[in-house]
């Protein structure tokens, strides 16, 4: 009886930037009060998102 590998999933994704340092780093800058995160999907960074919260005091 013979295995059969999985079909690899990343074949149809587009290859993204090395690690986005640059971005994360202006992301981070960026937020005074709030949070930066990273996505990761297959090990890779996919999405950076930012939440900046405001301070009315």
């Amino acid at each position: 009886m013979t295995e059969k590998s999985p079909p690899s999933q990343s074949k149809n994704l587009p290859e993204p930037p090395s690690f986005p340092l640059d971005e994360i780093k202006a992301a981070v800058e960026k937020v005074r009060y709030g949070s930066v995160q990273l996505i990761i999907q297959d090990g890779r960074i996919i999405q950076i998102e930012t939440n900046e919260k405001r301070r009315l005091i």
